[in-house]
């Protein structure tokens, strides 16, 4: 015999369990008259009629919903749908509106003081659309220029053996809450509400009838032939309760109910004797339920409790194993409860830790690497393992991918972000490529790993820069430049793959649009005379970069290079000075000015080896520079993204697309720049400024808590009060009570 508290607790929760519901039923059963089962029944209908009508204002919600996105659509504004070229777009967009619900047959929409009626199978006039869907002329015009929804009811076919009939749902479209300047117009299949009403009064006794706001029957499920849907009257129904009528000579009773949102009427109909038919059949049968149950309920009862204690039990034999614990007195339950929490919540802030760090944290590795920031490869191994990338391969190369600097547009940043998304992680046969969004440079950086040896990592390098081609090209109508750095079989060259490819790319006006800019091609279009072409562009590319150890790496290169070579005095000199220039004029292109002084100690050198030292201090401060300049540009992005959300919050259109288009950015970086600067994601930082100002509102104004709901950018005041309580741990008006 099991001996616990807790098993003794649950002995007993069933048998109350049990006893209550059979208690209830009982008393039901020998207490109550006939008049409560016919009540059941009515309640019954009328909880019907209410699903009915729930359901219903769910579809016309849906409705109203495309009707505002409408309204906001820049490509279904009246400019557009009447442009000989934009119409076809806008035509397409009201098939892709039709699609969102399940009820549209049609959708249409009409512009106030024009002649034609657009729909997502083209422009009609309206004298068309009144005989093409057998519409009343005046009570149609008289929908498409008010101010408010109406519903209409046309028959299509009339007479023939297919007719239907259209139920036509006429919203107003406006950008504001006030004025109009337009109307949808939804079709809707009075079948298509018939089926609704069926599959919700499946069961149901009499005919459920659905009434506009005109006493027009727009839908109705038909079990009593008998009852004329045309002979309908209201007039002495009360809605929300069960009223008798009599209609001809037979007495019904009728179940209605109206909705607040669409001004509906729902109504169930039924002859009053189908009440009485269940009573004599019913009474013998749940008399003879209530004694089986009291029977079998005994018998489970101590079943079910002694099964479904075992479960609790072995879980607290395993936590008590396993774990010590610490609290004395608690049951079983309170235990394992206990402990799960525990484990819960650990795991939850291992996920969220994880989660918010991982995709910042694996860009910022993939930027350091470019810059040459690790100083070995068992460096750049460890933090490969920690964010679970494969980035170990036999060779490596770097690639710089440019997009066309066209003028920013939705299109542009949809097409940025896919092309960004494509190359963010790709995994072919022997290779793999981690991409990086070079912002400053309209461009995407590659950074790939080959396997094989040498000169198979050359071919595949090849056929992989012909993949990518490739599936741009299949994506979109760009042809972008491609610079490929050399192949190097260490991890921490890659950042000079990099420079090489930012250098290749500096020969991009030698090639037709779409090429692909080789580095180590780019010596067959140069004399060789011993002038270090290709260097001197590394050296550029480096300065730009702010990479000083590149850039002073490869001037020493530079100069190891002329010592090297039996050149003229007269030539020597020439590429001194050319050396001099390029590094100067890169440095004033960047906005790094030298002192007077430098530039004449500079031009002064008595040797090769005092021109390399002053032009190697010269480089590391136009580097230390740019560096800083980089700095003070994420502060001064980061004041003025936080300045327009401070000022712009309270906007209901308020996106990532729309703050990219503002400051000429691509939609991720605005993301991960907001998140990277604030530590908020976008979502939450807009949601925070939000519910500060709901706060300050409701203690400093007397405003409607709707009113300011909506002033701070929210439309669903349901939605927001939940996230509110959840956040601040009490609804606005508890707030505003407690804090006012």
């Amino acid at each position: 015999m099991i001996r616990s508290k807790l098993f003794i607790q649950y002995i007993i929760s069933y048998f109350i369990v049990f006893l209550v519901p059979f208690v209830v039923m009982c008393s039901i059963i020998y207490l109550n008259s006939v008049s409560d089962l016919k009540e059941e029944i009515e309640q019954s209908n009328i909880g019907k009629l209410e699903q009915v009508a729930t359901i219903t204002d769910e579809r016309i919600n849906e409705l109203d919903m495309i009707a505002n996105r409408i309204a906001y659509d820049p490509r279904l504004t009246p400019y557009m749908m009447s442009h000989e070229y934009y119409s076809s777009e806008a035509i397409n967009e009201l098939k892709k509106y039709r699609a969102n619900s399940s009820i549209i047959e049609e959708i249409m929409v009409y512009y106030h003081g024009s002649d034609r009626i657009y729909s997502s199978n083209g422009a009609y006039s309206l004298s068309t659309a009144f005989d093409k869907y057998n519409w009343d002329e005046d009570t149609v015009l008289q929908a498409v220029e008010d101010n408010v929804p109406l519903t209409m009811v046309a028959e299509q076919g009339a007479g023939k053996r297919d007719s239907f009939r259209y139920i036509n749902y006429f919203v107003p479209m406006s950008s504001d809450s006030h004025n109009s300047y337009g109307t949808i117009v939804y079709l809707i299949r009075e079948r298509t509400m018939n089926d609704l009403i069926n599959n919700t009064l499946n069961d149901a006794q009499g005919n459920g009838f659905i009434i506009s706001e005109q006493n027009q029957v727009i839908a109705s499920s038909i079990v009593d032939e008998a009852i004329d849907r045309n002979s309908i009257t209201l007039e002495d129904a009360a809605y929300g309760q069960v009223t008798s009528v009599k209609q001809d000579g037979e007495n019904y009773s009728v179940a209605a109910i109206e909705s607040e949102q669409t001004g509906w009427k729902f109504v169930i109909m039924m002859k009053t004797s189908q009440f009485f038919e269940r009573l004599t059949n019913t009474i013998l049968i749940m008399v003879l339920i209530c004694i089986s149950l009291f029977i079998v309920g005994s018998l489970l009862t101590l079943w079910l409790a002694k099964r479904q204690y075992q479960p609790i039990r072995s879980l607290f034999n395993s936590i008590s194993q396993n774990r010590t614990l610490e609290a004395k007195g608690i049951n079983e339950l309170e235990t394992i409860k206990r402990t799960v929490t525990s484990v819960f919540e650990d795991h939850e802030m291992l996920s969220e830790t994880v989660y918010k760090h991982q995709s910042f944290a694996k860009d910022q590795f993939l930027t350091n690497i470019i810059k040459g920031d690790f100083s070995s490869e068992e460096e750049i191994d460890s933090y490969n393992e920690t964010l679970y990338l494969d980035l170990n391969g036999d060779y490596y190369c770097s690639m710089i991918i440019t997009l066309d600097k066209q003028q920013l547009s939705t299109e542009r940043i949809i097409e940025r972000e896919t092309l960004y998304e494509l190359f963010t992680d790709v995994s072919l046969k022997d290779v793999t490529a981690y991409g990086i969004d070079l912002l400053n440079m309209d461009a995407i950086a590659l950074v790939v790993k080959f396997n094989g040896d040498k000169d198979a990592a050359e071919q595949i390098r090849k056929n992989f820069v012909k993949q990518i081609k490739e599936d741009i090209s299949n994506l979109f109508e760009m042809k972008p430049m491609i610079g490929i750095g050399k192949i190097y079989d260490n991890k921490t060259m890659i950042n000079r793959s990099y420079i090489e490819a930012l250098a290749a790319l500096e020969h991009k006006y030698f090639y037709s649009q779409g090429s692909s800019i080789y580095f180590e091609d780019i010596k067959e279009k140069e004399f060789d005379v011993g002038y270090p072409r290709e260097d001197l562009l590394k050296v550029v590319q480096s300065i730009k970069q702010g990479d000083k150890e590149v850039a002073q790496e490869t001037l020493a290169a530079i100069f190891i290079q002329l010592r090297s070579n039996e050149l003229s005095v007269s030539f020597l000199r020439a590429i001194c000075f050319d050396v001099i220039n390029t590094v100067i004029k890169t440095i004033t292109e960047i906005g790094v000015q030298p002192s007077q002084q430098t530039y004449e100690q500079i031009f002064d050198f008595r040797s090769q080896e005092q021109l390399h030292e002053r032009l190697n201090d010269l480089v590391a401060q136009a580097c230390k520079e740019v560096n800083e300049n980089k700095k003070s540009h994420n502060e001064k992005l980061k004041n003025s993204i936080t300045d327009y959300l401070n000022k712009n919050f309270m906007l209901y259109d308020l996106s990532l697309e729309k703050i990219a288009m503002e400051f000429r950015l691509s939609a991720s970086y605005v993301s991960r720049f907001i998140k990277e600067q604030t530590g908020y994601t976008f979502k939450q930082y807009v949601q925070h400024l939000r519910m500060e100002e709901v706060k300050k509102q409701l203690t400093s104004t007397e405003k409607p808590i709707k009113a300011i709901v909506l002033d701070v950018g929210y439309k669903d005041v349901a939605n927001f009060t939940r996230k509110f309580k959840n956040e601040v741990g009490m609804t606005p008006g508890k707030y505003r009570q407690t804090y006012m």
